[in-house]
């Protein structure tokens, strides 16, 4: 499941859903990006009430080290991109 949401990421696809926002303080500086669209149907079918897949990316400096992380997900949520980045951020 991880690979095939992955892919639906990759290369010069479409992302219909973007937000993103600028955190900094506490010795970190961290970039938050959110794309998301619709899941495709036979995710949906496998997985029932899906309604988007989502990619989380988080970039930036933590006690000065860089990473960058990456994080899927499969939501019933149907709200705005800047709400869900929120949600997934407060988790």
């Amino acid at each position: 499941m991880h690979r095939q949401i992955r892919c639906q990421f990759q290369g010069k696809c479409h992302i219909p859903v973007e937000a993103s926002v600028f955190e900094d303080g506490d010795g970190r500086a961290i970039t938050w990006t959110l794309r998301a669209k619709q899941a495709p149907k036979h995710i949906r079918q496998a997985w029932s009430d899906t309604s988007w897949i989502v990619e989380v990316i988080s970039v930036g400096t933590r006690d000065a080290k860089t990473f960058r992380q990456t994080h899927f997900f499969l939501t019933s949520l149907r709200s705005t991109p800047e709400a869900l980045l929120q949600l997934v951020r407060d988790r």
